[in-house]
């Protein structure tokens, strides 16, 4: 919060249900019910809708002043009925929103009376995901989840130690289906295509082809067998290290499965460490077109480094893109001096700066967590930093201090692409680069520009400018 005010104004975070949404799309044939009023469905709808440009169906049990008063055990069950006999998805998620949990509604509950009622068997799974949305954020909700869908998926006994030596890739953050199908294309060429499990999987659920037939439910995400087979896998990793990584730890604890948490691949360093924890899992050398790549990422490191060098940026969003990001601005000579994490995550602060003393211990970064925007244009103002790295909402302190804005990460509302805007991997670092870069270019035409179109910029030349020589 800022010095002005003890309430939060216009929060840089989204509700927990919202990050809830985002991981049950990861998965095959899957829909959503938010327990709540009808604008929460409503408002998420619309968000999706607009960074990802994709149709986004979510039901709602439309709570009202009767619910809220006597209960929304009859709201929740004629919404699972209805959503099932609309669009007949195998798998159910159902979150909370602010009011459900209020009034207290047991879910857990309420989806086993539905179930036994409704003579709902194996064929259909409902699984429960308490998100109150008057705490913590997207991210909490994402994680929470992925936890539940892992739960669920692997509690059973049937089909537990045939060893599938498959290795488990988890993320703990919402990435682009493009930096999806990124890491996708990373994995098969470093542990085979058939030898991991990726959850969620957004590449073709938030980014449909355009087939001229209407998809109730979009086509792909990750496979319910999949999910349960994660319980026999060799190993896990988990994508992200600022936040912990529920699935992951139960997954580990639960059924003795070696884990390890990794940063989301943005930028030289991080890819460098994911790839070399790949090749050893595999037990395979990193494949030739991979140094390839990092060779032609360092080319473009040095390619721009005249133009990057030095300029202070202040950089925010969601915790891990936020540390990956700031990973790549130190490597290629940036100065970021305002490093700003949505929500509030376990090790960001100490990663963070872990990351800036490695590589440019001299710099002075102001780093901060679980803010809102009244405290973070706050901050900008003081910093005054030359360029904003982060997503839509930046755009109007932006504007207001006349520096340009790299949007990046979630949400992205005012341009189109966000869902094919790649970071990740050595090709995400070097789309990265040169957007900032060309950005910086573009400032700097714009400035001699102006400058060139003042009057007092052109002086004429007189006679007694020129000295001719004696003949």
């Amino acid at each position: 919060m800022s010095e002005r005010n003890y309430t939060t104004v216009n929060p840089c975070i989204m509700c927990q249900p919202m990050g809830s949404v985002m991981a049950f799309k990861g998965i095959e044939n899957s829909m959503m019910l938010l327990h709540g009023s009808q604008g929460c469905s409503t408002y998420m709808r619309l968000h999706l809708a607009h960074h990802f440009r994709e149709p986004v169906d979510i039901g709602s049990s439309s709570l009202s002043e009767k619910g809220a008063v006597y209960g929304g055990s009859e709201n929740l069950k004629k919404g699972l009925k209805n959503l099932i006999l609309r669009y007949n998805p195998k798998v159910i998620g159902v979150s909370t929103t602010c009011l459900a949990e209020t009034i207290g509604d047991d879910i857990k509950r309420i989806i086993s009376e539905f179930q036994e009622e409704e003579n709902i068997g194996d064929e259909r799974i409902i699984i429960p995901v308490p998100t109150p949305s008057y705490e913590e954020s997207h991210n909490s909700g994402y994680i929470k989840a992925v936890e539940s869908i892992v739960k669920e998926f692997t509690m059973s006994d049937e089909g537990h130690e045939i060893f599938n030596n498959k290795l488990n890739i988890v993320f703990s953050e919402n990435i682009s289906p493009e930096d999806t199908r990124e890491m996708k294309r990373i994995l098969a060429n470093t542990v085979g295509s058939n030898s991991y499990i990726m959850l969620p999987d957004i590449s073709e659920t938030f980014d449909a082809p355009m087939t001229g037939e209407m998809q109730k439910i979009p086509v792909g995400g990750t496979k319910h067998s999949d999910i349960a087979d994660m319980k026999n896998s060799a190993a896990t990793i988990g994508m992200g290290i600022t936040n912990d990584n529920r699935a992951v730890d139960y997954l580990e604890h639960t059924f003795d499965i070696p884990a390890q948490n990794l940063p989301l691949p943005i930028g030289l360093e991080y890819t460098d460490r994911v790839l070399a924890a790949l090749s050893n899992v595999a037990g395979i050398d990193i494949p030739e077109e991979y140094q390839k790549e990092r060779g032609r990422l360092i080319d473009a490191m040095v390619d721009s480094h005249k133009y990057v060098y030095g300029t202070k940026v202040a950089i925010y969003g969601d915790p891990n893109n936020v540390l990956g990001m700031l990973s790549l601005a130190l490597e290629n000579g940036m100065h970021p001096i305002l490093v700003v994490a949505s929500s509030k995550s376990p090790r960001f602060a100490e990663y963070a700066m872990e990351r800036v003393k490695q590589v440019k211990p001299d710099c002075d970064v102001a780093i901060l967590e679980d803010v809102d925007f009244d405290t973070f244009n706050d901050a900008v103002r003081k910093a005054d930093p030359e360029m904003l790295i982060g997503n839509s909402n930046g755009k109007y302190i932006a504007k207001e201090m006349g520096i340009p804005l790299v949007r990046f990460g979630f949400p992205i509302h005012d341009r189109v692409g966000a869902q094919r805007i790649l970071s990740l991997g050595y090709h995400g670092a070097m789309n990265v680069l040169d957007k900032i870069t060309n950005t910086i270019l573009e400032v700097e035409d714009a400035h001699l520009e102006a400058k060139w179109a003042e009057a007092e910029s052109y002086v004429p030349l007189g006679e007694d400018t020129f000295h001719f020589a004696e003949a």
